[in-house]
């Protein structure tokens, strides 16, 4: 009788590209500095292409810059990315973080803070 070997090899999407660690989406300018939350809120019109959602590890506060290569960039009107990142389809999604490995997600504090 013959035996046959399954080799199992785990699927690179289940695989977070961070180091497991959580990541939190921000919301950035083109030279990915951290601004207010509202520039990506749908109510403003996503910021016209000027504002996107940045999904990185670690803590950025306002006005911080985030390593280019430090995460991921979503146009806040993109419902599928959003959705594929662990973000809501739609609604706010800045300050949302998403636990490694894509399950589960969890709502963190505001990022950018409100007023002048």
């Amino acid at each position: 009788m013959a035996v046959t070997g399954v080799l199992v090899v785990p699927s690179l999407a289940a695989c977070s590209s961070n180091g497991g660690e959580d990541q939190t989406a921000y919301c950035v300018n083109a030279e990915n500095q951290v601004v207010d939350d509202t520039n990506c809120d749908e109510s403003r019109g996503y910021g016209g292409g000027s504002f996107f959602l940045f999904m990185a590890a670690g803590s950025f506060g306002r006005g911080s810059y985030i390593p280019t290569g430090g995460g991921t960039r979503i146009n806040p009107a993109d419902g599928a990315a959003r959705a594929s990142a662990g973000l809501p389809s739609t609604g706010k999604a800045a300050g949302t973080t998403v636990k490694s490995g894509g399950v589960g997600k969890g709502s963190g504090g505001n990022t950018g803070g409100s007023g002048s």
